[in-house]
C-alpha cells in the first residue's frame, strides 16, 4: 500500500502548475482606463455645481461678484471636459 502526502490529492504524485488550470478558451481581459472614471467624476461634479448655480438665480448670494454666476460657468466647463474624457476613454473603444 502506497502512502501519499497529505496535501497531494491529485493521485499523480506531481505538483499542478497554474497554467494547467487556466481555461484556454477564455476571452481577453479589457482594462478600463482610469481617465474614463475621472471623466465620469467630472461629469457628476459638473452637473451638481451647475444645478447649484441655477438655484442661485432665484436666491443670489451676498458676495461681491455674484452677478458673474461662477457656478454656472464652472459647472458647464466641468460637464464639457468630463464629456470629452468619457467619450475619448470609453470602454470598448478601439
Amino acid at each position: 500500500m502506497e502512502s501519499q502526502p497529505k496535501g497531494d490529492r491529485s493521485g499523480g504524485g506531481g505538483r499542478k502548475v497554474a497554467a494547467a488550470v487556466v481555461d484556454p478558451g477564455h476571452r481577453e481581459h479589457h482594462i478600463i482606463p482610469v481617465w474614463f472614471f475621472i471623466g465620469v467624476q467630472l461629469l457628476i461634479y459638473g452637473v451638481l455645481i451647475f444645478a447649484s448655480g441655477l438655484l442661485e438665480f432665484s436666491h443670489p448670494p451676498d458676495t461681491v461678484l455674484a452677478n458673474l454666476h461662477a457656478p454656472v460657468w464652472w459647472g458647464a466647463l466641468l460637464i464639457v471636459i468630463g464629456g470629452i474624457y468619457v467619450y475619448l476613454f470609453r470602454p470598448g473603444r478601439k
